[in-house]
């Protein structure tokens, strides 16, 4: 097989995501090699921008997956690293290039983490951290269909690997309320499916109870925080899930908004043991 040459594909999938999307590609533009952008049966502006922008655009019939869809996009990626960005994340730092730029040069590294800063409607800014920057190996792909992430199959390749975090950050304009509309719905149908199917992933129903939990679904939550509870009980690497912490305190202080701080406290009782 020969090497891909030197360079950055940046990877993203779109339906309908004109709104955004002119910004995104002109932050990126200095730094891109190649543009692979994949629709999803986009019929709004979508296209017509990702033309101007000179994307390779390929199109992939949404088939309520973003791992396959994403992975589609990265086996059609020419260049040796792959930055994975959603329509909706702009880099906003002209330094943040020049620090993408570097880690391409280092010839041990295996992926990056990145922030991405979710902006609210209350002016507040979360930033969270992500592994979007990473080889074109055909070893590192994408897997769950929401909330998808690359970090199963770069630990079960490279399970002793520690992705260095570099100071690049991506504003995210998808928890504003004008644009959340509707996904709340679909993320959750998505993961409903998702936990139907592998009933005991501990990440598959923490995520599904956290998101009812932001529907304002709380009481339908639960069940599924409880699960997530009691499946890492029985997990023998609990401590290799980098959320952990954060369920914990998710979970309890959803237990005591439902007037079950005994059970809260009992449960943190059990979390410090771990």
């Amino acid at each position: 097989m020969n090497a891909l040459p030197h360079g950055l594909s940046v990877v993203m999938i779109a339906g309908n995501s004109e709104k955004y999307l002119s910004l995104v590609l002109r932050s990126l533009k200095v730094i891109a090699s190649e543009f692979v952008l994949v629709d999803t049966g986009s019929t709004d502006g979508t296209v017509a921008i990702a033309r101007k922008f000179g994307c390779r655009i390929f199109e992939f019939p949404w088939v309520d997956d973003f791992a396959k869809a994403k992975n589609f996009g990265i086996d059609r990626a020419r260049f040796s690293w792959i930055l994975n960005v959603d329509t909706d994340e702009v880099l906003y730092d002209k330094k943040a290039g020049e620090t993408i730029i570097a880690a391409l040069q280092e010839r041990d590294a295996r992926a990056y983490i990145v922030w991405l800063d979710n902006l609210f409607d209350s002016g507040a800014v979360e930033s969270v951290k992500g592994l979007r920057l990473f080889r074109n190996d055909p070893a590192i792909r994408f897997s769950n269909p929401v909330h998808e992430s690359i970090g199963e199959s770069l630990y079960a390749h490279w399970p002793e690997l520690v992705p260095r975090l570099l100071d690049v950050h991506f504003r995210h304009y998808g928890y504003l309320s004008l644009n959340a509309t509707g996904k709340h719905h679909r993320n959750i149908q998505l993961m409903q499916k998702w936990v139907t199917a592998q009933p005991e992933s501990i990440f598959a129903n923490y995520k599904l109870g956290t998101t009812l939990c932001e529907a304002g679904q709380k009481s339908e939550a639960l069940p599924y925080l409880e699960k997530t509870f009691d499946l890492f009980a029985r997990s023998g690497d609990r401590g290799s899930y980098p959320f952990l912490g954060a369920f914990i305190d998710y979970y309890c202080a959803l237990l005591v908004e439902l007037g079950e701080g005994e059970k809260a406290l009992r449960i943190r009782e059990v979390a410090r043991e771990w």
